[in-house]
């Protein structure tokens, strides 16, 4: 399994992994957005409004990271659109759940304040997204 992994390692996947990291920036700015603007500005609760900023930010991400990310593997992809996106919203379940949990822990248990806290757990989900994704969700036939 060492060197399956090794092997995936080229320069293809840490170019990958940029650009990841780049469609995680704009979701960092989306579901921030849409956190503040539910909760700061509209008042929904802190116990809603992270459900509706993550669940959107992992929508623009999916189109983001499968039209650009992992882009150069569209010929050859394993699975349809749709499977795909179904395959994605349930590996970014895990980090999704991660960012919840890590928000709501640290704004009700250490007072830190709910976008910071919202960041904290964002950066804490991420490595599991990038994993799910490069193995499973865009996978290419073999």
């Amino acid at each position: 399994m060492l060197k399956t992994i090794k092997d995936k390692i080229d320069k293809n996947f840490i170019i990958r992994f940029i650009k990841f990291g780049i469609v995680g920036t704009s979701g960092i700015a989306v579901n921030t957005g849409v956190l503040w603007l539910l909760k700061g500005l509209l008042g929904v609760p802190l116990s809603v409004a992270p459900i509706f900023a993550i669940g959107t930010a992992v929508f623009s991400n999916f189109l983001l990271n499968n039209y650009w990310t992992w882009n150069e593997s569209k010929q050859i992809r394993k699975h349809s659109f749709i499977h795909r996106l179904w395959r994605y919203y349930l590996a970014a379940s895990l980090g999704a759940l991660i960012n919840y949990i890590t928000l709501l822990s640290l704004t009700n248990y250490l007072d830190i304040h709910y976008l910071i806290a919202n960041l904290t757990g964002i950066f804490l989900g991420m490595a599991s997204n990038f994993m799910l994704g490069e193995f499973w969700v865009f996978k290419e036939e073999e």
